[in-house]
């Protein structure tokens, strides 16, 4: 298990008086749906998942009115087993940029105040998600949810998963601060470590793989697929003389 910074985000957003669905938006594989998944089965009571990449079906319960009560009804149906208890059910809305009645349909929770709600977008607000730049901008409930954005690890949270503790990260951040130079043992050690995390950036898969194996093996396979993942949804959401050029900008980067 890879610890987030963005685990005390949550814990603040779940404590909040006036909280509002919480829109979690990043780059594909930074770990979204990991953490809120965790989030969610280890601060509640019912949890209700669903992927609108992986079940489109879902879809369907955002069709039409979009009340809550009606929502619910939906999903019911198309979830056995489903729970809603006010007060003590997470609803997650994992790649809400597939469905943009389910975006709209925060404003629906945001008013009831009966559930809490997280979503995860992957590519929210990027040209294609709608018809056009107005439907983009209409299924977007401004004032009503509250938008973070997750980043891939960074060397702090990398240094967490090598196992280092709080007092040596922070000694290490002090040194930096006050201009105080490192032993010559301290220097190769934390140059060391920086220069792994240079190689292996900080997406998680990759980060697991590299600490499960304590080398290097098997994370540029991992990194390979990455970017043929990026590339096919430039494919995917670009179209004509937009996707060559940014091909060509992703390429030479």
């Amino acid at each position: 298990m890879l610890r987030r910074k963005i685990e005390s985000v949550l814990t603040e957003w779940k404590n909040s008086e006036l909280k509002k669905p919480l829109v979690i938006k990043g780059i594909r594989q930074c770990g979204k749906t990991y953490i809120v998944q965790k989030f969610a089965k280890e601060n509640y009571e019912n949890v209700v998942y669903m992927n609108f990449i992986l079940e489109p079906d879902k879809k369907l319960a955002f069709t039409g009115n979009i009340d809550v009560d009606t929502i619910l009804l939906n999903l019911s149906a198309l979830i056995p087993g489903s729970r809603f208890v006010k007060g003590k059910t997470c609803i997650i809305l994992d790649e809400i940029q597939e469905c943009r009645e389910a975006r709209t349909a925060l404003k629906s929770f945001q008013i009831d105040g009966s559930f809490d709600v997280i979503a995860t977008g992957s590519l929210l607000g990027v040209r294609g998600y709608g018809k056009s730049d107005n439907d983009v901008q209409d299924s977007v409930p401004v004032g009503y949810e509250t938008v973070v954005e997750m980043c891939p690890l960074d060397f702090e949270e990398f240094l967490w998963a090598k196992g280092y503790s709080a007092e040596i990260i922070d000694d290490m951040l002090a040194h930096m601060i006050d201009e105080k130079p490192f032993s010559e043992l301290q220097h190769t050690i934390f140059s060391s470590l920086f220069l792994d995390y240079c190689i292996l950036g900080g997406m998680p898969e990759v980060i697991k793989q590299y600490i499960k194996t304590a080398t290097f093996e098997g994370t540029l396979e991992i990194q390979r697929q990455l970017i043929a993942d990026y590339e096919e949804d430039i494919r995917k959401y670009a179209t004509g003389l937009d996707q060559a050029r940014i091909m060509n900008v992703f390429n030479s980067i």
